[in-house]
């Protein structure tokens, strides 16, 4: 049920749509385009394949591949002033839900070794493998990957300042893993094997394709990655299906369940369809039993996604979440008794931007996540009582050198942001205390190499 504040935060978002914030594209993936799972687009032509090119390396050279990354690194400093103590939670939901202390971080060190296929009418064999170095990739572990394990603020450690710093420490893992083969059939026929990036979610990991440093409670609420087999199709001009299946949510190479519980395979896959130029509407979804040990209760994810070009400067992008579990059971294996906590969790996200020029971008975002779950998604019904939490965030991406063929790779995005909650027990944490409201301020940078 909405209530007359939801109806004015509605109008806040629309407001800022109509006043022109926006992503930026000073980098091709910096954009409100949508992200669609394919086997063909282009990869950037960054400044490591060039300086391979003039030292007579090519992609010819090395048979097709493209090898390219970068490096993220940010601070976000919490009017909060983070946590430390017994039940602190530190920024909620920060890059990946981890900035605790207001330190720096070196969130991602990436390197991708790409060939893509060419022609998907054609047979051809593609592929990624990408590693990935930093704070972030503790919380981008999938089950069974041979690294530091999960969440490293689940280390047992005693709650003090201490303790705390270690949720930021520095880990390793290979995000993706995956072979493309194409089959002539029709407009062209690929699939993908091995652990890739979800399709779910407006957000991604890749920093490159989001708006802002931090993350949106839906990016949190979501998997990262799939491990499985994906189908993807080009039905016509206008219209693009994918659908597979895979281990199960961030499962890779063994069962993460408690006690060897065991987890089961999910489906997955989308919907593009590109209505106009100026309009394309996206629907992701996953269905699968995805409590351990539990095939009688599934989860279902409905994602759909609108983007929209108002003007060449002007871009709008919607994204709608809805995610119900009958079956979840993460107190029982914490302890709990509660063996089925029957819930849902839906959100709306609004992004809208414009850009200024080849230096500016200004960026917005207005969300609005409720969840009934617990144990499921950023924030459980613990944390919020089964009630509703808002973000508003704006902020900017600057290009300084954009006409430079190497400093164009250079993007550094500030912003502010301001979430608060109408629960009865703040989820935002800080000296063993509770608040309903949270302000930050937060800047990252990123080169493309």
């Amino acid at each position: 049920m909405f209530y007359r504040k939801d109806v004015v935060l509605m109008a806040v978002a629309g407001l800022l749509a109509s006043s022109g914030y926006a992503m930026a594209e000073s980098q091709s993936s910096l954009s409100l385009d949508p992200r669609v799972l394919t086997a063909d687009d282009a990869a950037p032509q960054a400044p490591l394949m060039s300086m391979l090119g003039k030292a007579g390396v090519d992609q010819k050279a090395l048979m097709g591949f493209n090898i390219y990354g970068w490096v993220e690194s940010g601070y976000t400093y919490n009017h909060r002033k983070g946590g430390s103590g017994n039940g602190s939670t530190g920024i909620i939901p920060g890059p990946f839900n981890h900035e605790v202390g207001n330190h720096y971080m070196l969130n991602q060190v990436d390197i991708r070794f790409e060939r893509q296929i060419v022609d998907p009418k054609k047979f051809d064999v593609g592929g990624m493998i990408e590693v990935v170095y930093g704070t972030d990739p503790g919380f981008l572990h999938s089950s069974g990957m041979p690294f530091n394990g999960n969440d490293p603020s689940d280390n047992g450690s005693p709650a003090d300042p201490v303790a705390d710093k270690y949720r930021a420490n520095y880990q390793f893992d290979v995000l993706q893993a995956y072979v493309d083969v194409s089959l002539p059939v029709g407009n062209g026929l690929t699939i993908r094997t091995g652990k890739f990036v979800t399709v779910l979610g407006y957000e991604t990991i890749d920093p490159r394709g989001n708006p802002f440093y931090s993350h949106s409670y839906s990016f949190n609420a979501l998997p990262f990655t799939a491990t499985g087999v994906m189908a993807m199709y080009q039905v016509n001009d206008s219209l693009k299906v994918s659908a597979g299946i895979s281990r199960g949510w961030d499962q890779t190479l063994e069962d993460s369940g408690p006690a060897g519980g065991k987890c089961y395979p999910d489906a997955l896959g989308n919907i593009t369809w590109t209505i106009n130029p100026q309009m394309t509407a996206v629907l992701n979804w996953n269905v699968g039993p995805q409590n351990f040990n539990d095939t009688s209760h599934y989860r279902t994810v409905i994602n759909p996604i609108l983007f929209y070009q108002v003007t060449d400067a002007l871009k709008i992008g919607v994204e709608g979440l809805y995610i119900y579990d009958g079956g979840l059971n993460g107190d029982v294996a914490s302890g709990g008794t509660v063996s089925h906590a029957y819930g849902d969790v839906w959100a709306v996200d609004v992004y809208a931007g414009y850009k200024v020029n080849d230096y500016l971008t200004v960026n917005g975002r207005f969300e609005k996540y409720h969840t009934s779950a617990t144990g499921l998604g950023a924030v459980t019904a613990t944390d919020l009582g089964a009630r509703s939490i808002y973000s508003i965030t704006l902020g900017t991406t600057i290009v300084p050198l954009p006409k430079d063929p190497w400093g164009k790779n250079i993007s550094v995005r500030p912003e502010i942001r301001y979430d608060f909650t109408d629960s009865s027990a703040g989820p935002f944490s800080a000296q063993r205390r509770t608040f309903k409201d949270q302000l930050t301020f937060g800047a990252d940078v990123i080169v493309t190499f």
